[in-house]
Order: C-alpha cells, then structure tokens, then sequence
C-alpha cells in the first residue's frame, strides 16, 4: 500500500478532478437528481481522505483548500455557489470526523448535512430570484387542480414540495454516507490483497463524457427559464380582478433585475474576492496545488479505463463502481507507468 502522504495527495487531486471536469458523466448516465450523485462524489472522497490520514483533520482541510484551487484553476467559470459547498462539505466534514467516533456514522451524518445544504440552496436562490411569488404560484395550481377535482381546502403544495424534496436528498444522504462508509475498509483490503498492478490502456482510445462547457452552463440556465415562464404564464393567465398581469410583470422585471445586478455587480465582485482569497493562499500551498495539477492527466486516463470497465453497470450502480474502480486505480498506479500499453 502507499504511504498514507501519497494516498492523500492522489485523492486530493481525485477530488479536485472532478470538481473541474467529472460532471459531464452524471449527464452521460441521465441519472435524475443529479446533485445526489455529484454529491456523493465528494462525500466518499472526503471520507477516504480522512480514512487515510488517519483522521487528521488539518489534512482534510489542507485538501479542501487545494481542491478549491483546482476549481478555480482548471473551471474559472465555476459557478460562485460550488466554492461554498465545497468549502461547507470540507468544513461539515472535518467537524463530525473530529467529534464522532468511527467512519461509517459521521459519513451518514455528512452525506445528509451535505445534500441537504444542497436543497437550501437551490430553495434560497429561487426564493431570491422570483420571491414568494414562485410559491404561492405552486399553491394556486395545486389549489385550483384540487378544485377542479371538487375537493375545496387550503392546500399549501410548496411545503409539500420543499418536504418531499428535502425527504429524498436525507434519504439519498443517507444512502451516500453508508457506502462512503464502508468503501474505506474495502478499498484498503483490495489494495492489501492486490498481486499484481493493472495494465491500463491508453486514454486516447476511449473519450470520456465530459461534456461542452457552453452547453453545460446552458443546461443550467434552462430550469431557471422554464421555471420564470412557468411564473408569469401563471400570473397571466390568473382573473383579471386579481392583478394577474401586473404580478407577471412584476415577477419577470425583479428577476431580471436581480440577475443583472448579480453578473454585472455582485456576482464579479465576490468572484474577484474569491480569487484574491485563493490567489493569498496559492502560495502557501503551491506544492501541493502543483504534485495535484500534474495527476490530472494520469487521473484522466484512469478515469476513462474505469469508465470503460463499469460499462456493464446502470445508472447509479456504474457510478459507485465507477469511484470505486477509480479511486482504487489512482492509488495503485504510478504515473511514472505511463504511457500505458496499448
């Protein structure tokens, strides 16, 4: 087995990989929830970090720091809000490693605080964007289909819809937080059990998914367009007598307010702040950004022989096998291997 400095770093850089460049797979897979899988992703490599340090916390957060300056290096375009998760997954991570014994119970415990961080936020940004507006129009639909159905009660459908949401990402954290648990003692025994290194071919015969990164900004704006029309159509449509229309408009003017004060003022300027604090702190961890940045191409080659081997897998199975596949590869090959044989 590696000594637990070199583990450490390649997984470090592991997690940084795909921070920057890995979410093309989920789409690849049409997995639906996506932030679940993405995620976990995370939560099990954060794990693994802690597993192999053996739970020394400043390492943990010396990787987060690193993995953030991977984001900011490899994505300058990273959405300003995965700065925070990273940083909060890292932070949340460190914390319950530190005061609950154990792995398997503190992944549990961070893949639901994980996730659920998650879900506020997506519910923060859209309260932001188009107010209470965007949930009483969840009650008026729900309310008037209720009606149409003759059944006459006041139905608040947006806490049914924030609830069952919440619901899923605790369950899938859950979820996430055991396998993170139990992929440390298995990774380590297949490692201890190992005989030989696998032969991994080159990765210019098989092109991983990764995606276009114009389309992948366009994919994310897509649900916020749809959920805008969603509105003002409401609204609209709504009697006249109930200030339909001038609530529409009211909705699609505020929200293209606040969305061109965020990218024309406040979104530049925290951004600017974000790099000025990464930038401070480059240099204290320049050796390591460095050994990480030099993986990536051997990480990538693995990532696509790993890709090809769970071709056999669906959906959310091929994912965990996948990072399993993955995670062991990256710490058994050295890239002083490469190139790989054909």
């Amino acid at each position: 087995m590696k000594s637990k400095e070199v583990s450490v770093a390649r997984l470090t850089a592991l997690w940084g990989l795909s921070e920057a460049g890995l979410g093309g797979l989920i789409h690849a897979l049409r997995i639906p929830f996506t932030g679940i899988v993405v995620g976990s992703t995370a939560i099990i490599l954060i794990t693994l970090i802690v597993y192999f340090s053996e739970r020394n916390m400043r390492v943990l957060l010396r990787s987060m720091v690193v993995v953030l300056l991977i984001k900011a290096a490899a994505s300058p375009h990273t959405p300003i809000p995965a700065y925070f998760a990273v940083t909060l997954q890292g932070l949340m991570g460190a914390f319950l490693f530190s005061v609950l014994p154990g792995i398997r119970l503190p992944a549990m415990l961070l893949g639901v605080a994980a996730l659920l961080e998650g879900v506020v936020q997506k519910f923060a940004v859209m309260t932001l964007l188009y107010g209470k507006s965007v949930w009483t129009a969840i009650d008026l639909i729900a309310q008037k289909a209720a009606g149409e159905l003759g059944i006459q009660a006041d139905i608040h459908a947006s806490l049914w819809v924030i609830g069952v949401y919440a619901v899923y990402y605790a369950g899938g954290g859950l979820v996430v937080g055991w396998m993170a648990g139990a992929i440390p003692e298995n990774i380590a025994r297949q490692l201890e059990n190992l005989d030989h290194v696998p032969q991994v071919p080159r990765a210019e015969t098989v092109a991983l998914p990764l995606g276009n990164a114009r389309r992948w900004r366009m994919r994310r704006l897509l649900p916020g367009l749809a959920i805008l029309a969603g509105l003002v159509a409401v609204y609209a449509l709504a009697p006249s007598d109930a200030g339909g229309v001038q609530r529409s408009v009211y909705i699609l003017l505020r929200t293209l307010v606040i969305l061109g004060v965020w990218f024309g003022l406040a979104g530049p300027w925290v951004r600017r702040a974000i790099n000025r604090f990464l930038k401070n702190r480059a240099g204290r961890y320049g050796h390591q950004l460095a050994e990480a940045m030099g993986l990536m191409p051997h990480l990538h080659a693995l990532a696509v022989f790993a890709w090809t081997e769970t071709a056999r897998y669906n959906r959310f199975v091929r994912w965990y096998r996948f990072v399993a596949l993955l995670v062991t590869l990256s710490l058994v090959v050295d890239p002083d291997q490469m190139p790989f044989k054909d």
